[in-house]
């Protein structure tokens, strides 16, 4: 493959209750402006409501920690979810039931998710929501009758969207009476540029980081419509200075080695310079089992199929969980309402895994693997799983979605992505969620606050990190697999990823 992108101008972690909270002002934003063909329908609020029943019963039977059953939760409250998404908006008598059950499902989604992380705390945390919650529903039912019927607003197109990598070209797409518009950033002063042939452009520059804004069209001093993107992330221009691995680096390849030891019994990484095209790999052929390294397979198979809107999609949070979290529940519940196997493993070879494979759903909370016995393999990890990859793989597959963000034409057609899906996988893989064992294993060998899109896995006996790191003079590939069969760390993971990412910011 031979991708080389030049550096031009772009066309047109807090707390769960935190996440939680923006989760749902993201959503009610949405719902906000869902087009007029999908007209209110307070009736299927009503049903969505009346469903909470059949909830409450999967909630009580997941008290057991059974996988299956807390599956089942987490399906049955997703469904509520999307029922309630579906009938919005509504008419002003039933907005606070509304608000009512999306906070119920959302809390019975808290309480699965956290059996997945696993945290008792995250549990506790959705029953006593999601009793609350339940309080409100029966407050505000009987104000919603299911007799109304309301058209939303048409909603302005905007690039970046929520969530999106982007290089600091904003492109909006204006309301038809619009002949001026105004970029509000937080804690900047407002910037207005002219509307021109239906569209409106601004560039966006400031540290790398999350920025959310809004933009506001005006005709004279009316305002005739605006649109607001949350949490898009804004990447150094170098960060499209692109370039395949040309040489295998020998001193690269010893010191990636060298970062390795001391460590767990078997280790393998790979280190890449994007904008040079130096690599170095040291035992980056051996095949690990994978764990969640591989749902990178699903991003790719699965996002071409939320459609030009994903954030639309009843997909979207789940995908968003699975690539921000790690999510089980989220791909399984993918797996079943999206795709197969087969789609995943399409993905995992568009992306250019050829030794990477994933057989099928994960088991929740799979934390809890027992201790497994050794077996003498002095390269290679044990095959403990049908799920496996190499540190090759994960290079191939961050490298094709960063090129095919950058837009390298040749990387959007191998991957099957377009260039905005790839910005937001690519957000979502810098969002990642830094809590309990999802912490980065590379962000102790860089600078603090440098951006990492990052995909870890981990079992008891493994723990994985791969990751681009967007530092100033371009970005660099780090990627670290580890394993030992009496168990892996945290500390232990994030010391050996800690040097395999200073190698790679050095090169």
């Amino acid at each position: 493959m031979a991708f080389v992108v030049a550096l031009l101008p772009s066309p047109g972690v807090g707390s769960v209750h935190a996440r939680s909270l923006a989760w749902f002002a993201g959503l009610m934003a949405t719902l906000a402006v869902i087009p007029a063909t999908a007209a209110a329908h307070d009736a299927g609020l009503t049903a969505a409501a009346d469903s909470r029943d059949r909830v409450d019963r999967l909630a009580t039977a997941a008290r057991g920690g059974s996988p299956a059953a807390v599956q089942a939760l987490y399906d049955g409250a997703r469904d509520v979810e999307e029922a309630v998404r579906r009938a919005a908006p509504v008419t002003r008598e039933c907005r606070p039931l509304l608000s009512a059950i999306l906070a119920y499902a959302r809390a019975r989604v808290k309480e699965a998710e956290g059996v997945d992380r696993p945290s008792a705390s995250v549990v506790q945390r959705g029953r006593r929501a999601a009793s609350a919650a339940e309080r409100r529903v029966r407050r505000t039912r009987a104000a919603c009758r299911g007799r109304g019927r309301r058209a939303a607003p048409p909603a302005a197109v905007v690039s970046p969207g929520s969530e999106q990598a982007f290089y600091g070209s904003i492109v909006a797409r204006a309301p038809a009476r619009a002949d001026r518009a105004h970029l509000m950033v937080a804690g900047r002063a407002p910037v207005t540029r002219r509307v021109r042939r239906g569209r409106v452009r601004f560039t966006l520059a400031g540290p790398s980081r999350r920025y959310s804004f809004r933009i506001e069209f005006r005709r004279g001093r009316t305002r005739v419509g605006s649109v607001q993107v949350r949490g898009a992330w804004l990447l150094p221009r170098t960060a499209r200075m692109i370039v395949p691995a040309r040489r295998i680096d020998p001193a690269a390849s010893r010191r990636a080695g060298a970062a390795l030891s001391p460590g767990p019994r078997f280790g393998a990484a790979w280190v890449q310079d994007l904008a040079t095209g130096v690599a170095g790999a040291a035992n980056a052929g051996a095949r690990f089992p994978a764990a969640s390294t591989v749902k990178l397979g699903m991003l790719a198979g699965g996002l071409p199929r939320l459609g030009s809107r994903p954030a639309r999609s009843p997909h979207y949070y789940d995908m968003r969980a699975m690539t921000r979290w790690s999510s089980n529940l989220a791909t399984n519940r993918l797996l079943s309402r999206l795709a197969g196997p087969s789609v995943v493993a399409n993905g995992l070879r568009r992306l250019g895994a050829r030794d990477s494979t994933f057989p099928g759903g994960y088991v929740v909370g799979t934390a809890r693997q027992p201790r497994l016995p050794l077996d003498g393999i002095d390269v290679e990890p044990p095959q403990v799983s049908r799920r496996v990859t190499t540190a090759q793989d994960l290079a191939h597959m961050l490298f094709a979605i960063i090129a095919s963000a950058a837009g390298a034409a040749d990387a959007r057609r191998e991957s099957g992505l377009t260039a905005s899906q790839a910005r937001l996988a690519l957000g979502w893989l810098l969002s990642s969620e830094q809590v309990l064992e999802n912490r980065s294993l590379l962000a102790g060998g860089v600078a603090r606050g440098t951006p990492v899109a990052q995909k870890n896995g981990w079992l008891r006996a493994a723990r994985h990190g791969a990751g681009v790191i967007f530092t100033r003079s371009g970005p660099k590939i780090a990627v670290v697999l580890t394993y030992d069969a009496g168990g892996v760390s945290e500390a232990a993971g994030r010391r050996t990823g800690a040097r395999v990412a200073a190698v790679a910011a050095g090169l």
